[in-house]
């Protein structure tokens, strides 16, 4: 999704985390039981332990963000992470090993476990020491610049994984400040690329230079990378730069197959109605409890039911466990903002652990939302929104989620600026559907309610 350095760092580290903790694992059965782990269970029982503890400890690994290769692997907040981690590890193993309570022993799962807990710290200091510094930053070129672009600061300062080493533009003479040096003009952009190990190239505005069309060309031939401005943006920043967007981009940009795909429907309507039933039933008896807190916390009913916008503009009811008082909107409707007044006290932990959005478990059965997509929006907020940002009316292309691209990266908007800003993540999300993108936002809405990090 985005830039190359970053991702072989975390695939990096992830290779050694396999490694780490199928160490671990053998050498636990080694000292438990003087054994192997295949010559106790059969090959057939070891490769499905293995696979099984793999997937729980990365999955683990990736909501407490233990790949944010931006992190200070040596800083107390690190090991807290770690530790963290691997407390989730034995709640989830804990529950695992009770289903299933003869895949490993509990002295040879406590013994691995201590074993990787100690060995995933040494490896992360000794990748942030030796590993990350042969990850050199990409170095960029800009191609034509006639205004200071507010966008290309958010992205070097939000990406120091590029570098902008300077700009190709065809008037020299031009005294305007752009904030990046010039480095010559469309026709020594080859010779720029030479010297400057050039990686990638960003188009800002196009020229009408055959000249520069043939050595874009050539470039692109040998390897570096040629991006307009919203496709850079978008691999950098995982959204869409709507103000910096046309509707040609729309038409000639790739992505947005998914749309229609009916195998792909189809499975992402399985899967919602799989995970959703599983989730209604595992949460219904705190269900009951939030509904008794609720019910002695304020007068008024339980649940908050409340028309919304979905798939192709289509009105359905939402329901929600009510976190503000009755009548809170009283009058025209508006936004609900950090720390209203409005809210309950049970409403607040509501919110913060999205516990509140649980009784849309049923919209997604009943097939009016999924799992993972835009957030549902009033039809009054709407229709003022479609009026002042363009393109918001694609964001009705698929159905609404419980959670979505624009959730687990944006914090909750209270404003038409913040619309837009969600709007940008929502997008992004329509044009990049995949059943692992759906995965990934699971997992990081799992970090979302594990650490209170909801509105």
């Amino acid at each position: 999704m985005t830039f190359r350095s970053v991702t072989q760092q975390k695939i990096v580290l992830a290779i050694g985390d396999i490694f780490i903790i199928i160490l671990s694992l053998n050498m636990a059965f080694f000292l438990r039981l003087h054994r192997s782990i295949i010559s106790y269970l059969g090959l057939y029982e070891a490769v499905l332990t293995v696979l099984l503890l793999l997937f729980i400890y990365l999955t683990c690994f990736y909501i407490i963000d233990l790949y944010n290769t931006r992190e200070n692997f040596r800083s107390f907040r690190f090991v807290g992470q770690v530790l963290g981690s691997f407390v989730l590890i034995v709640l989830v193993s804990v529950g695992l090993f009770y289903i299933f309570p003869y895949i490993i022993g509990r002295g040879v799962f406590l013994i691995s476990f201590f074993l990787s807990f100690v060995l995933v710290i040494i490896w992360r200091l000794f990748f942030s020491i030796f590993f990350s510094l042969t990850f050199r930053s990409r170095n960029v070129l800009l191609v034509g610049i006639d205004k200071p672009t507010e966008i290309l600061d958010s992205i070097f300062s939000e990406n120091p994984e590029y570098q902008a080493v300077g700009i190709i533009e065809g008037d020299l003479n031009n005294d305007f400040n752009f904030g990046f040096k010039v480095l010559g003009d469309p026709s020594s952009l080859e010779k720029i690329a030479g010297e400057y190990n050039i990686d990638d190239i960003v188009i800002i505005r196009s020229m009408k230079n055959l000249q520069l069309d043939k050595a874009l060309v050539n470039c692109r031939m040998k390897g570096i990378c040629v991006y307009d401005l919203p496709r850079f943006y978008e691999l950098t920043m995982g959204k869409l730069p709507i103000s910096y967007m046309k509707e040609k981009w729309f038409l000639y940009s790739n992505g947005f197959g998914k749309l229609r795909s009916k195998v792909y429907k189809r499975m992402k309507r399985s899967i919602d109605l799989l995970v959703g039933f599983l989730l209604f039933v595992c949460f219904f008896p705190l269900g009951l409890l939030v509904s008794l807190c609720i019910k002695l916390n304020s007068r008024g009913p339980i649940f908050y039911i409340q028309e919304r916008v979905g798939e192709d503009q289509k009105l359905f009811r939402l329901f929600k466990f009510r976190t503000m008082v009755v009548d809170a909107e009283k009058g025209e409707p508006k936004w609900a903002e950090e720390n209203d007044p409005r809210v309950t006290k049970v409403g607040k932990i509501l919110r913060k652990t999205r516990l509140d959005e649980w009784p849309q478990l049923l919209n997604v059965i009943r097939g009016e939302m999924s799992l993972v997509g835009p957030r549902p929006e009033r039809e009054y907020f709407i229709r003022k929104l479609e009026e002042t940002i363009p393109f918001y009316s694609l964001r009705f292309s698929v159905k609404p989620g419980l959670t979505g691209w624009a959730q687990v990266n944006y914090p909750y908007g209270s404003s038409a600026e913040d619309a837009l800003e969600k709007l940008q993540y929502d997008l992004y999300y329509i044009k990049n559907m995949s059943l692992l993108l759906d995965f990934r936002i699971l997992l990081k809405t799992a970090r979302t309610i594990l650490f209170w990090k909801g509105r």
